[in-house]
């Protein structure tokens, strides 16, 4: 044990014998700590406000992520709904309860356009429509809130 900490201290004064006071007069001045007072000083009324603006920019960020992640919930409500409808599969439970949650997400749409029969199936246009709109106006309230977030140079 003591012969590996010989070892150890050969080692150390081995590698910092290439910098010393006679070697490198300028190195213990350039790597000692600054003192506090040397420091640039930023008063408190900056300090708070830049931590103001911190709080409410991640704020924001989490909005942001939230409406993400309710446009991907309702993007796939609304592409079941679609391929559902398009199978004409409308008569089981799960299909009941995707049609239940979707309508009144669907229900601003509905009668903008009519369904289209394509050889034995059919497209629900205002199912695609509502996909649409509502990728559209989150994306417009995604870039606003970008807006909001960048601070100016």
């Amino acid at each position: 044990m003591k012969r590996h900490q010989r070892k150890i201290q050969r080692n150390a004064k081995n590698r910092y014998t290439l910098y010393s006071a006679i070697t490198e007069p300028m190195l213990p001045n350039i790597t000692t700590p600054i003192p506090r007072i040397a420091l640039p000083h930023e008063p408190w009324t900056r300090r708070t406000l830049h931590g103001i603006s911190n709080f409410f920019a991640s704020c924001i960020k989490k909005i942001d992520q939230l409406l993400s992640l309710a446009l991907a919930v309702l993007l796939l409500l609304l592409f079941i709904r679609f391929v559902l409808y398009f199978f004409h599969l409308t008569t089981s439970q799960f299909a009941y309860w995707v049609f239940l949650l979707s309508t009144p997400f669907v229900a601003p749409f509905n009668n903008l356009l009519p369904s289209l029969p394509y050889m034995s199936y059919t497209i629900d246009v205002s199912t695609l429509i509502a996909i649409l709109a509502y990728a559209l106006g989150v994306t417009i309230v995604h870039q606003f809130l970008k807006l909001l977030v960048i601070r100016p140079a």
